[in-house]
């Protein structure tokens, strides 16, 4: 191969990885960073380029947003391109959400690839059963009652306490506990409960 062809092939490569399309560096892989309520269901730290908390603010005329995770704060920028799950758009992503941001470097500012705010459960109210219920069912305990208990918080959080008669069942393990867990008889009836609205 003559020399003018291997210039054009080492010119069009460093064109193609200066543009940004290629990586060229382990420097583009950013360390990851999830606040501890967040680690109890999910594995972020395994991932690359993820941050994980709570939003503690979004500036639309800055096009930022303040993410919290423990007792440090993430500032990302975002633009046009950003990508948004479960919020309309990134300014208008409510405070205190819990919120995944996929991030990169650019010009030695963190910018949000993809944020994903976390999403809540909807349970319709037919389904939702009171407080005052549930403690007359407990009174009659499962046998009587006709009942499982099930506390849908990660496994550490059912150890510290938990409600009498209640069985461990993380949300996140759904698929993997439900055979051993959930009752065979279906007119049993199934009362999640869980820490609260996040």
């Amino acid at each position: 191969m003559d020399k003018r062809k291997i210039s054009v092939i080492v010119l069009i490569t460093a064109a193609v990885c200066w543009s940004g399309v290629l990586p060229i560096s382990a420097e583009d892989q950013l360390p990851s960073k999830a606040a501890q309520s967040c680690l109890k269901c999910h594995e972020f730290t395994k991932l690359q380029n993820v941050l994980a908390g709570i939003v503690a603010d979004v500036s639309k005329k800055a096009n930022t947003i303040q993410l919290k995770i423990d007792k440090d704060v993430e500032v990302l920028y975002f633009d046009d391109k950003t990508g948004v799950k479960n919020a309309p758009n990134a300014p208008d992503i409510p405070k205190e959400s819990s919120a995944k941001i996929v991030y990169y470097k650019k010009d030695g500012r963190n910018f949000a690839k993809e944020i994903e705010v976390k999403k809540g459960l909807e349970v319709p109210k037919e389904q939702l059963a009171s407080v005052e219920e549930v403690a007359a069912l407990l009174a009659l305990g499962p046998e009587k009652g006709k009942y499982v208990l099930l506390d849908s918080r990660p496994k550490d959080l059912y150890d510290e306490g938990h409600i009498p008669t209640a069985k461990p069942f993380p949300f996140f393990a759904f698929d993997k506990m439900k055979d051993e867990v959930l009752p065979k008889d279906k007119e049993i009836l199934q009362i999640y409960y869980c820490a609260g609205y996040t």
